[in-house]
């Protein structure tokens, strides 16, 4: 099996067709036939129909379809890794909640810098499956999640809670907050649990987002009210006018940091990034949580 058959299949699997894959690729069709027939020989099983439509995988091949593009990260992050070798003594590949790409992911960035001055830094943020998923694969050393999801293999350990407090265009109070432009904050299951306990009557509204990212574009363009965190909304509400919500209840998001267990004895990553990420969590928030220093770095 070789790295262009994994290629080629994947590239038909978007474009459903072996004559669009060839010009797209630079092969011709014979090519990528040949990639293919090399393909399910080495695996056992046919992965596309042929007909005159196009290709359609078949279950074997869209089963397959995530084992080829864990390959590709794989081989991809191993080239990575390995040139870095002879310019770094390491690297860390870190990925944070796509919430925090604003705020905090930047200062955790320039402070990584001064931590780990001899190590290679690849970062990235995401929602918390992919995430997980990433780590599960070996393509993250580090990832600080909202909602994780136990797996054997992984370790979790609270790092702070994150507070989300309602902002609006036009309501200064609870009580002014009209339900028909209220966005009903669907970012993560904890939050909407919290939700509905603080806001029962709030709680089934006509809008609902899933994302805090397109929950504040909506209120730029519509304007009405929307729960945020603690640090967008007062950049928010210092470059628009706007309003913290008096009365409306704080609502508390947990954070969460998420390393392979096998790499838990690796002090030097795993302090590192720990060392970097501490004085910039919420120090009403951090107190709570002090790292208890040893071999493996836990916050409690």
């Amino acid at each position: 099996m070789q790295l262009d058959h994994i290629e080629t299949f994947l590239d038909i699997m978007e474009s459903r067709n072996f004559n669009r894959t060839a010009d797209r690729l630079g092969v011709t069709q014979s090519t990528v036939s040949a990639r293919i027939r090399n393909l399910e020989q080495a695996i056992g099983s046919e992965l596309f129909l042929r007909g005159r439509a196009g290709a359609e995988p078949t279950a074997a091949g869209r089963r397959f379809e995530a084992y080829a593009r864990a390959m590709l990260s794989t081989w991809s992050q191993a080239r990575h890794d390995v040139r870095a070798f002879n310019r770094f003594e390491g690297t860390l590949r870190v990925a944070a909640q796509v919430g925090m790409t604003r705020s905090i992911l930047p200062g955790w960035v320039e402070t990584l810098f001064q931590v780990l001055p001899k190590s290679s830094i690849h970062v990235e943020s995401d929602y918390s499956p992919q995430m997980i998923s990433d780590l599960s694969l070996g393509n993250l050393d580090i990832a600080v999640v909202y909602a994780p999801r136990y797996l054997p293999e992984i370790s979790y350990d609270p790092l702070m809670v994150e507070e989300y407090v309602m902002v609006s265009t036009s309501a200064r109070i609870l009580s002014e907050v009209n339900p028909d432009t209220y966005i009903r904050p669907g970012y993560t299951v904890a939050l909407e649990k919290a939700h509905a306990v603080a806001l029962p009557e709030l709680a089934i509204g006509r809008l609902s987002m899933g994302s805090e990212t397109l929950a504040e574009a909506m209120l730029r363009r519509m304007g009405g009210s929307c729960y945020m965190r603690s640090d967008d909304a007062r950049r928010y509400t210092a470059e628009r006018p706007s309003f913290v919500v008096e009365g409306a209840p704080a609502l508390q998001q947990p954070v969460h940091t998420a390393i392979l267990a096998r790499r838990k004895h690796e002090r030097s990553s795993v302090e590192g990034f720990a060392r970097s990420i501490w004085p910039l969590c919420p120090w009403k928030v951090r107190s709570k949580y002090p790292i208890v220093k040893g071999d493996i770095c836990r916050f409690f």
